[in-house]
């Protein structure tokens, strides 16, 4: 099942977290996620380097930046729910 979500950076952990409501799920190297840009869906993989970034229908990459918000959708099965620190 595909979920509407956001993709934001955890500064403390410096990891990737998507949140879905008041839920957090890890994004690691190699997930898929589905990245709206423009009020268009594209397919990425999060891949990381020096720099976390995403490459769109396997043909072109940028990095993430960490201060920004990005709307995606994941498939749920995929990703691992983090436990709230509260």
């Amino acid at each position: 099942m595909m979920r509407r979500g956001i993709l934001v950076f955890d500064h403390v952990n410096e990891v990737w977290k998507v949140w879905i409501g008041q839920n957090a799920y890890g994004v690691e190297q190699g997930h898929t996620i589905e990245l709206r840009i423009k009020n268009q869906y594209y397919q990425a993989y999060v891949e990381k380097d020096f720099d976390w970034f995403v490459t769109l229908d396997k043909e072109v990459s940028f990095s993430l930046r960490s201060y920004e918000i990005y709307k995606v959708k994941i498939f749920m099965p995929y990703f691992q729910l983090f436990e709230a620190p509260f």
